[in-house]
């Protein structure tokens, strides 16, 4: 890229202007025109030392040198403008207006324009990734509290033996969440694999509901059901003895519903 006509530190647009010469100084107050007209919203800047504008983060920069002035980015590659600005000079990005030559104002707003409606897309995309980002949040919030308001509701006694045997679950897998559905703490990976039953005769309780533990053979597994098994442990004792099972009837269902 050319050398700059002069190299001085501006404060604002005005002054960046007022020190070229009387052609780049009338060339870039024409640019400056049409990218006010193309972004009213813009806000007005200097930028590593030359004129620019934000709008949904940088816009556009115009900068004046020995022979030309120059706008980028420029999308070179983009299908509107690809024949149009292989007329002109610059780098990969950059387009270059000689001085001398009337400045195409038209093809300078219509620039201005697209970078306008690029960065309107990226702020919206942006927006919803953050909006989502902070309903997961919530949720997992939401979800985290139900649990432990769940949690908080049982008998002392029962309390860490129902507690022990979560962690055991939770521990199987990275990729299970955790809720209270069917008023009880309940386990899932895209769709439900296993709930916290009625603690009663001194029994823990779970309730695999997910089709694919029909098909696991395992000791712990009980009843003959269509479509779930039942999995009783008398304290959390022996769900720890049983915890390598336990986890690989967990990873087993996992991966079944991977597989589809």
């Amino acid at each position: 890229m050319a050398a700059a006509m002069k190299r001085i530190i501006a404060k604002n647009v005005d002054e960046y202007i007022r020190s070229f010469p009387a052609p780049a100084k009338a060339a870039l107050e024409k640019i400056r025109k049409t990218i006010k007209a193309a972004a009213p919203k813009a806000e007005e800047l200097i930028s590593y030392g030359i004129a620019g504008y934000k709008y949904h983060g940088m816009l556009i920069y115009f900068a004046g040198f020995t022979n030309h002035v120059s706008v980028y980015p420029a999308p070179r590659t983009a299908e509107p403008f690809k024949k149009e600005l292989a007329g002109y000079k610059g780098g990969k990005g950059t387009v270059q207006f000689p001085l001398g030559k009337p400045i195409p104002l038209d093809l300078v707003k219509r620039i201005v324009k697209y970078r306008v409606k690029q960065n309107e897309e990226k702020a919206t995309i942006k927006k919803a990734v953050a909006a989502t980002s902070k309903l997961t949040a919530l949720k997992k919030s939401s979800d985290d509290e139900q649990v432990t308001a769940w949690l908080n509701k049982l008998e002392a006694k029962v309390k860490p033996e129902i507690d022990a045997v979560r962690k055991i679950i939770r521990s199987s897998s990275a990729k299970l969440g955790e809720r209270i559905k069917w008023n009880a703490p309940s386990y899932y990976y895209k769709e439900d694999i296993v709930t916290f039953g009625p603690y009663r005769n001194n029994k823990i309780l779970l309730v695999f509901h997910h089709p694919a533990v029909v098909k696991i053979k395992s000791a712990l597994l009980e009843g003959n059901y269509k479509d779930r098994r039942l999995v009783y442990f008398n304290n959390k004792a022996e769900a720890t003895k049983n915890k390598k099972e336990l986890s690989r009837i967990i990873t087993a269902i996992i991966k079944t519903i991977d597989k589809k």
